[in-house]
């Protein structure tokens, strides 16, 4: 599965929120659920090797939650064929997944 285009926001408190209020509302969002789920990992990614602050540590569950169901989500729904083919630009997933991760980003 090829990547999508990046979604070009900083690694922010805010713009993870605004990113998972575009999950929860898909028919205003300009990116997708696989944007999304794309950017969550990068995020993430930025603090493997690195120690995060307050404010950021309480995002990596939830960055890695959304990545991780995302990838679940297409396992338990596709073939492995259709995995390998399909580009998923258009998929979704429960909108209540998003909702329950903005409430814990918004704690």
């Amino acid at each position: 599965m090829a990547p999508s285009k990046p979604i070009d926001l900083p690694f922010t408190r805010d713009s993870m929120i605004r990113v998972l209020t575009y999950g929860a509302t898909p028919e205003a969002s300009p990116y997708s659920h696989k944007q999304i789920a794309e950017w969550c990992d990068r995020f993430w990614c930025q603090y493997l090797d690195v120690d995060a602050g307050p404010a950021i540590e309480q995002l990596l569950p939830v960055l890695t939650d959304v990545e991780t169901q995302w990838d679940l989500y297409l396992a338990n729904t596709y073939s492995i064929d259709e995995l390998r083919t399909k580009s998923f630009e258009n998929e979704t997933m429960p909108l209540q997944w998003f909702r329950d991760w903005l409430r814990e980003v918004e704690k």
